[in-house]
Order: structure tokens, then C-alpha cells, then sequence
């Protein structure tokens, strides 16, 4: 008995217009240049034949809102691909099924023929439907994987102080209560440290506030240069910066900052040919049992506020 089956209509030669779509057209031209489908070539190809740039830096809410949607598109089409094989599966089966038991009960050349050519033909017809549906599992997951690369970096641009790459105050949240939960679980101290340059304003009146923006990334590249891996820079707000300093007790935090006080004398800011001196006052507190991050930074600003008062360049030690 003859076996009628869907099958995916073949490349219509028009631009693909979903994620999964586009990432088989891009395995497709992968596999025609022999590139070796490494995330980057995927991502390369992918943007080229969407027709499209790499997110830019717009507005967060549009960018997550972009990656949501090729999630569900790209979901949406792996259903749909696995759901049909599926079901051509069962067709597929159940007429080889019949065609076999025919084959077993006749005796005729012809229909014998007849069965045998059908069940070839069923039998080809799921090769081909299996082999192009595993092909649109693999496109589907390295488009997952594009996805997965852009939520990474998506995540990391949200988190960060795009003048300064140091984290903003969203990632500094997400810091604190990682690195007070692994203090309080191991019984490991944890400081932080407020910075704050001293004179700011004067900066930007006589220099300009593009001096002022340069004086910012002197100053966190400086203290990038003296943190080890596990500290974290936070640009809290204007020219003030938090540093979270993990398994650092009050001592140790002193010898950090004032370790920074020395490397920022001797590294002076050239802009536009001219040295310009920083220095920065700096709070210091260490984690006591019973608070919390917040009370915390409280604490390390009060201590800030203090080294300000008492003439700048200095540190001063919360209470």
C-alpha cells in the first residue's frame, strides 16, 4: 500500500526570517566555505545573512526584550520540527507495519514487488525527514548558543559603568550579597573601601569635564592595576567608587587603600600634554556579623566623609 508522509517543503531561496531559520542557513554556509563552526564564525555568518548589526548599546529594556523574542522563536520552531517528526514517525511505522504484514500473507510476485518498493520508499522518506530534522536541532542549538553569548554579554553590559568598565550599581547588588553570603557561611571576613577624588570639581573647571571623565578611568585603572582577581570595582556614583575586597579584614583593607594612595602619587594623569595630580580621600569598613551590605557601604561612606573632613588624602577607619 502506497505511504503518504509530510515533508518540509524545500529552501525557497527567500531570507530567513527566524533565529532558527537563520541559523540553519548559517550551519548551510558553514559547511559550503568548510568553516568550523566555532561561536564565532557562527556569530559572524548569523549577523550577515539576518541582514543585521550586533546589538548596539541601546536601552536595556529593548535589548533583553530582542533576546527574549529569538528565545521563543527559536523554541516555538524546535517544537514544531520535533512535534512533525514525530508524528511522521508514527505514520511512517505503522505503514512499514502493514506493508510487512501484507509481504507475509501474499504470494504474488507482483504485489511481493509492490510491498518491497513501498517499504524502501516509507523507509527512505523517514531517513530523509530524520536527517533533515536533526539538522534543524543542530542549527537550533548553535542559534541557542549565539543566544547564550548575547545574554552573556548582554548581562555583563547591564552590570557595568560603561565610562570606566567598572560595575555599576545593579552588579555591585548582585556582589555584596554574593560575598556576604560566602562570608557568613565560611566565617571569613570581608571589607569594602569608599574612594572618592578629591577636588573633582576643580578638575573639571579648569580642565574640562572630558579631563573629568579621563580622571575617572586614570583612577579605576589604577586600582585595577593593584586589586587582585577577586576584588570588585563599583563606580558608585560620580567620582566615588566602591571597592568590595573578599576574604580582607579591616588590616588588610588599610594596607590595599593606602597600598593605591602610593601607585596614584607616582602614576599623575597626562591630559593634553599636561600632568595632572590625583589624590582621593577612602572610608574603610569591614563586615560585622549582624549587617547587611547595605549598612555596610553605610559605614565605609561614614568613614569617607570623615577622611574628607579631616583635609583629604587620607584614609580614615569606620567605627
Amino acid at each position: 500500500m502506497p505511504l503518504s508522509m509530510t515533508h518540509p517543503p524545500p529552501h525557497s531561496g527567500k531570507t530567513p526570517q527566524t533565529p532558527a531559520d537563520i541559523a540553519r542557513a548559517a550551519l548551510h554556509k558553514l559547511t559550503e566555505e568548510m568553516l568550523p563552526p566555532t561561536p564565532e564564525n557562527f556569530t559572524k555568518i548569523y549577523y550577515e545573512i539576518s541582514g543585521t548589526l550586533p546589538p548596539p548599546d541601546s536601552a536595556s529594556n529593548q535589548r533583553c526584550g530582542n533576546l527574549l523574542e529569538m528565545i521563543r522563536e527559536v523554541v516555538v520552531n524546535l517544537s514544531e520540527k520535533t512535534s512533525g517528526l514525530a508524528v511522521d514517525l508514527q505514520s511512517g511505522n505503522q505503514g512499514i507495519k502493514q506493508s510487512l504484514d501484507d509481504l507475509a500473507t501474499t504470494e504474488e510476485k507482483a504485489r511481493i514487488q509492490q510491498l518491497l518498493h513501498s517499504v524502501i520508499e516509507a523507509t527512505s522518506v523517514l531517513y530523509t525527514r530524520v536527517e533533515d530534522t536533526h539538522e534543524d536541532i543542530v542549527a537550533s542549538r548553535l542559534a541557542m548558543e549565539h543566544i547564550k553569548e548575547e545574554m552573556r554579554e548582554t548581562r555583563q553590559w547591564l552590570q557595568e559603568d560603561t565610562l570606566t568598565g567598572a560595575q555599576n550599581r545593579r552588579g555591585m547588588d548582585m556582589t555584596l550579597a554574593r560575598e556576604i553570603a560566602r562570608s557568613k557561611r565560611y566565617k571569613t571576613a570581608v571589607s569594602t573601601a569608599m574612594i572618592d577624588i578629591d577636588h573633582f570639581k576643580r578638575v573639571n573647571d579648569v580642565h574640562g569635564h572630558d579631563a573629568g571623565d579621563a580622571a575617572l578611568v586614570h583612577l579605576s585603572t589604577v586600582i585595577k592595576s593593584v586589586l587582585r582577581e577577586a576584588d570588585v570595582l563599583v563606580r558608585y556614583g560620580g567620582e566615588e567608587f566602591l571597592v568590595v575586597l573578599p576574604e580582607t579584614d579591616i588590616r588588610g583593607a588599610h594596607y590595599v587603600v593606602d597600598r593605591l594612595k602610593q601607585v596614584i602619587q607616582k602614576s599623575p594623569m597626562i591630559y593634553e600634554g599636561k600632568k595632572i595630580e590625583l589624590t582621593f580621600s577612602g572610608g574603610i569598613a569591614q563586615l560585622k556579623s549582624d549587617e547587611n551590605g547595605h549598612a555596610l557601604i553605610m559605614r565605609a561612606d561614614k568613614a569617607l566623609y570623615e577622611a574628607k573632613h579631616a583635609g583629604r588624602n587620607c584614609i580614615k577607619v569606620a567605627e
